[in-house]
């Protein structure tokens, strides 16, 4: 069930900052607040604060920031109610409790146990039995250590039928629960049987740490039977919301500000073995948006690193497809055909694969590179289908600074004109592409003005709300999420509802990208000496102008299109004059009302 607005602020407002954060960084009482050594990035000389008055945090290096919530949410990688939870039991605020059924929750915590006794009984068979002697050798011929197959829980299912559910039955677990969990098979004649037989075992761990799965891998070849073998799905185990090795690698992943993304299992122990502690795998499974969307919780810069043959450059094409739709910033790295990421990285220094790192590619030169070497730009025809493919990619992009500036590089490869590009490409419900001419954002000057009139809506939502919504409407406002805070005061204005910038805060606390864009508007205070009304009268004026001369622009450009098609104009020509002069006269009538606004 959702959790009432007004008891969320209760925990935020019963929470001590100061306390929380001093559990991560060290603060020093400066003025009215504390400041520190950012925990998000590094840096030297502090520039991370803590106002305990307002509640919220910001740095002023790396612009992270919010409430006790993001926090939580970006120091423990975990979403909003689970830093809800957090906060409210360290507060001794009892929440509403989700109506489930406790016997779901019962046969979760089943199944968590009996994931666990199986890890600890493949990794006992692995390391202290004869059996798993043979595979110990195996995989330590492969040069994988003893504290990388540690950090792992590696194991090995002896070669009998019987290993595990005797296991199970000598420690009185009911066969049963290793039945649900997909540990064991029943017979037909009554019994079960082990799934897993002779293969080396990696267990699937959530972001806590917990095991919920397993993959086992044959180590020898032997007709009918898969290389690899996965855990069948269950309640706490669907493999397309789960990465192999984040549990071992989200503290890397934060550190670098960047996660490589592979294939396998043993991809991801080489690089930790290798020091690159900050790789994922979407092992059992292709890339999935769940999957995508788990990444965002810890960085939104994905390096794609797949097989060198034809199967991993296809998986790199449908994967980078599903993170562009996430937002993610991606890059592709390219390996030699025949490796796969553990073989390049055993038989290889590490200054290549840095390099290779460094040479990675945007989806776009990928994707043209890719082309070009199969031969499918020889003519127009060709480039024509290729831009079509890239262009779909493309338009997944939610950045659209990224995004045009992409276009761009197309189009200086393929010899077509940006704004062809632009009209071929897929409109998205989610995101409106932008006229080919006309910028996918404001350009600098407008894009501060928004802030700043951010910033005095905040200030004093009641006093401004009344002058700046006369001039404009929510969207208005090009940044989304400036565009986010003007709908939210422009309803309280329209339904004449008391806001403080508290309540603004307080209507946010989900949102951990807008709690971050809040707090650096409220610390990133105006100077008392500017005069605000004078500020808010050039932001509007500027805003304004802007909107009239696109208009004006585009009404240009229908003009000289419908003269190259010899179509009558004059309408278009009309329409121009009459935005031309409201532009002429626009400064004038706003200076005029604004000063009546404010006076009133």
């Amino acid at each position: 069930m959702k959790i009432p607005d007004e008891k969320i602020e209760e925990v935020r407002l019963a929470t001590d900052l100061v306390e929380l954060v001093s559990q991560y960084v060290t603060l020093k009482k400066r003025g009215k607040g504390y400041t520190g050594l950012c925990p998000f990035h590094q840096e030297k000389t502090p520039s991370f604060s803590v106002d305990p008055v307002r509640g919220l945090y910001h740095c002023f290096g790396c612009g992270e920031g919010g409430t006790a919530f993001t926090f939580v949410m970006k120091m423990e990688h975990v979403g909003f109610p689970e830093a809800l939870q957090t906060l409210a039991k360290k507060a001794g605020i009892d929440l509403p409790q989700k109506e489930e059924d406790p016997r779901i929750e019962q046969e979760a915590e089943a199944l968590y146990h009996v994931n666990q006794m199986a890890c600890d009984f493949f990794v006992h068979c692995l390391l202290r039995t004869d059996e798993g002697r043979q595979a110990l050798q195996y995989i330590t011929g492969r040069g994988f250590e003893m504290k990388t197959m540690e950090a792992f829980r590696i194991g090995y299912a002896p070669e009998r039928w019987d290993g595990l559910v005797e296991d199970a039955r000598q420690k009185a677990v009911p066969v049963a629960h290793l039945e649900k969990a997909g540990l064991v098979i029943p017979r037909k004649e009554g019994g079960y049987y082990d799934r897993f037989r002779g293969r080396l075992m990696f267990p699937v761990q959530n972001a806590a740490g917990r095991v919920v799965g397993f993959g086992g891998r044959i180590m020898t070849d032997v007709r009918d039977q898969p290389k690899y073998l996965n855990s069948p799905e269950t309640l706490i185990y669907q493999k397309s919301r789960l990465l192999y090795g984040l549990y071992q690698s989200r503290q890397g992943i934060r550190r670098e500000g960047r996660v490589i993304l592979t294939e396998g299992y043993t991809d991801v122990m080489r690089l930790y073995q290798c020091g690159l502690d900050y790789g994922v795998a979407s092992a059992g499974t292709s890339l999935t948006e769940e999957q995508a969307h788990l990444l965002s919780r810890y960085t939104k810069e994905v390096y794609l690193l797949y097989d060198g043959d034809e199967a991993g450059l296809n998986a790199a094409f449908r994967g980078s497809d599903i993170l562009l739709e996430a937002g993610h910033h991606v890059l592709i790295v390219t390996l030699p055909e025949g490796f796969d990421p553990d073989s390049f990285l055993a038989g290889n220094p590490p200054e290549e694969f840095g390099r290779r790192l460094v040479e990675s590619k945007t989806v776009a030169s990928f994707k043209i590179d890719r082309m070009e070497a199969e031969g499918r730009l020889k003519d127009s025809h060709d480039r024509a289908q290729a831009a079509r493919s890239i262009v779909e990619s493309l338009s997944r992009i939610r950045d659209p600074i990224e995004r045009n500036l992409m276009i761009r590089d197309l189009s200086e490869r393929l010899g077509i004109h940006e704004s062809v590009l632009v009209r071929a490409m897929p409109r998205r419900r989610d995101r409106p592409i932008p006229d080919a001419d006309m910028p996918a954002v404001p350009g600098k000057g407008e894009m501060q003005a928004e802030l700043n009139l951010a910033r005095i809506l905040l200030e004093a939502p009641e006093k401004w709300s009344r002058v700046i919504f006369h001039f404009l409407k929510a969207d208005s406002f090009r940044d989304e999420r400036a565009r986010q805070l003007a709908d939210r005061l422009f309803q309280d204005y329209t339904c004449s509802r008391a806001t403080t910038a508290q309540d603004v805060l307080a209507g946010f606390s989900r949102e951990a990208e807008m709690s971050r864009f809040l707090s650096g508007l409220m610390s990133e205070e105006l100077d008392e000496s500017i005069d605000r009304s004078q500020l808010g009268l050039d932001c509007v004026l500027r805003l304004k102008q802007a909107d009239i001369r696109n208009q004006i622009r585009r009404t240009q450009e229908q003009i000289r299109a419908g003269q190259d098609k010899g179509l009558d104009v004059s309408g278009l020509a009309r329409t121009y004059s009459e935005l031309k002069k409201t532009l002429e006269n626009m400064k004038s009538e706003i200076v005029s009302e604004w000063k009546k606004r404010v006076e009133i």
